[in-house]
């Protein structure tokens, strides 16, 4: 037999979804917007079951419920009310107007299937024929035998008892996930603070190293002006002490630049880089020192190994601080005394994985997962920094690898790299490979608080046919460009009285052609606000120490036409 429910509902769109799930159970309904309407076609034609909203203009679900149960046509008919509340009160309220059961919003469309299913299975029992003496009422899987009079408070009890039963069981789940999500909460938290923790040293560390960086690149940019100067000499005994004297140098110059990539996480310069020829010059620069310690260096390094996009002078500190760490583990260690370097490529992953293996005493297990933080080292005070693995995980971590130790005490310890293999980007555009002997014969002003510093760059700028002007600050700079015509400035940024931001600016609204040959230099480069301040003026911009073929690609660039 057919079963008809009556839906009162004012939401069209829950009225809709009432009567997809009704008729796909079924069940023929009909709809009515509010109370009012509901009870006129309740009346021309009873439903077997009516199900109602609560909340509706003109006549509320209350009110509906109460003339419904008044009527002695119509009172028999289950009346199922649609609440987003269930508290007593609400019960409490539905007796008083004679509603049998409550669903609470929102429901599950299986839960509200069941409900009706046990509705029509208690009004079949009532159809026996015993409904003024007795009537057997199924509920919760269990038959009961109740007085007819007293059915209504029943199965209200009833269905109220499925519904804090069910509503337990959810709170019994949300507890569930809320004490596992405060878990979880408190490991985030606590990972956070270690997280932290780091960063505050890592900031520590960056102001600290940006004024180790500031004093230490102008006597860089003095030490390598005057070694390239030497470079042009022609005894060839000079020349090859000069030499040596700039690779020094340019060593000091990125040991610097990388405490600063440490410090501001900015990203490495990269370019084509050969891991094994890398892993040689980091090898022949611990030569002697592994050599005198009795340390043999072993290279395992596969012949397939692909060209990667890095830094090479990041990737050759990496390497040279790992196989420094390893003779210093092995010093108490008796022989054999080996270092490893393995290199693979894994080429279903596209990574290149390095190992620096050692024959050392091995890390304990206890201080495994904190070697790579700043500042924490197990060497005797004086004799180490707590930054060198701290660096070699920053450095790979910009190139997108990864690093890990794995180790057993007693049996010596592995660091693993994994670096990815990405094409290679293509060569420069021509006007970044000028040939430096362009642009000879420039006016060139030289700005810079510290003489030495003007005076070296000068002195390199004149071997080169350039006439040269050198000025103390900002304001001596601008009392110079009103006596002469200048075809280039470099300048110094940080100055006192007018730094070099200063003096762009004042040539910007001066003589706005000359400001476009303005060029900045600065000792950290990588300081966020340095490149905030040269990305927002637009000005080119040179890194101290100085590479003089970089300077003489700066000039070849500025005066190219147009």
């Amino acid at each position: 037999m057919e079963r008809k429910i009556l839906v009162v509902e004012d939401s069209p769109t829950q009225a809709q979804h009432l009567r997809l799930l009704l008729e796909a159970e079924g069940y023929r309904v009909e709809r009515a917007p509010n109370g009012r309407e509901g009870l006129e076609r309740a009346q021309v034609a009873p439903p077997d079951l009516i199900i109602s909203d609560v909340t509706m203009p003109v006549m509320d679900g209350w009110d509906f419920c109460r003339a419904v149960k008044s009527s002695p046509r119509l009172k028999r008919i289950p009346f199922v009310l649609l609440t987003e509340r269930g508290t007593a009160g609400d019960i409490i309220r539905g007796l008083e107007h004679g509603a049998d059961n409550f669903i609470t919003k929102p429901f599950e469309d299986d839960y509200l299937r069941e409900r009706l299913r046990r509705i029509f299975e208690n009004l079949d029992l009532r159809a026996q024929g015993q409904l003024d003496v007795e009537v057997t009422l199924a509920a919760g899987g269990r038959r009961v035998v109740i007085n007819a009079d007293k059915q209504q408070i029943f199965e209200l009890l009833f269905a109220t008892l499925e519904e804090l039963s069910r509503t337990n069981g959810q709170l019994t789940e949300s507890r569930r996930a809320v004490e596992e999500y405060a878990r979880s909460l408190e490991m985030k938290v606590q990972e956070r603070t270690q997280q932290l923790l780091q960063a505050e040293k890592i900031a520590t560390m960056g102001e600290l190293l940006a004024g180790v960086a500031h004093e230490l690149n102008n006597p860089l940019s003095v030490l390598t002006g005057h070694a390239a100067l030497l470079q042009g000499v022609a005894d060839p005994a000079v020349t090859r002490r000069a030499d040596k004297l700039v690779r020094a140098a340019e060593r000091c110059a990125r040991i610097v630049r990388n405490f600063l990539a440490l410090a501001r996480q900015r990203p490495p310069a990269r370019e084509a880089t050969r891991l094994d020829a890398v892993v040689a010059e980091a090898v022949d620069l611990l030569a002697y020192p592994l050599r005198s310690g009795g340390v043999e260096v072993v290279q395992d390094l596969a012949a397939d190994l692909p060209v990667l996009w890095a830094d090479p002078a990041q990737l050759h500190q990496v390497i040279v601080n790992l196989m420094t760490n390893a003779q210093q583990a092995m010093r108490a260690s008796a022989p054999p005394r080996r270092v490893t370097l393995s290199a693979r490529y894994d080429r279903p992953r596209a990574v290149v994985r390095l190992i620096v293996s050692d024959t050392g005493s091995g890390i304990p297990h206890e201080i495994r997962t904190r070697i790579f933080e700043p500042f924490f080292t197990t060497k005797p005070e004086g004799q180490g920094t707590g930054l060198g693995l701290p660096l070699c995980r920053s450095i790979i971590e910009s190139h997108g690898g990864t690093i890990s130790a794995e180790s057993d005490v007693g049996q010596g310890a592995s660091f693993v790299i994994e670096l990815p293999v990405v094409p290679v980007s293509e060569p420069p555009p021509a006007d970044e490979r000028l040939e430096p002997t362009a642009g000879r014969g420039l006016t060139i002003l030289v700005v810079d608080d510290e003489p030495e510093v003007g005076e070296v760059l000068g002195d390199l700028l004149s071997s080169e046919g350039h006439a040269v002007e050198t000025a103390m600050d900002g304001l001596d700079a601008l009392e110079r460009i009103q006596q002469r015509v200048f075809d280039l400035i470099f300048t110094d940024i940080r100055m006192p009285r007018l730094d070099g931001a200063g003096l762009y600016r004042e040539l910007e609204r001066r003589d706005p052609a000359l400001a476009r040959r303005v060029v900045l230099v600065t000792g950290d480069v990588l300081s966020s606000e340095v490149g905030e301040l040269i990305g927002r003026l637009g000005v080119p911009a040179l890194s101290k120490p100085l590479d003089f073929a970089e300077v003489r690609r700066m000039i070849a660039r500025m005066v190219r036409p147009a």
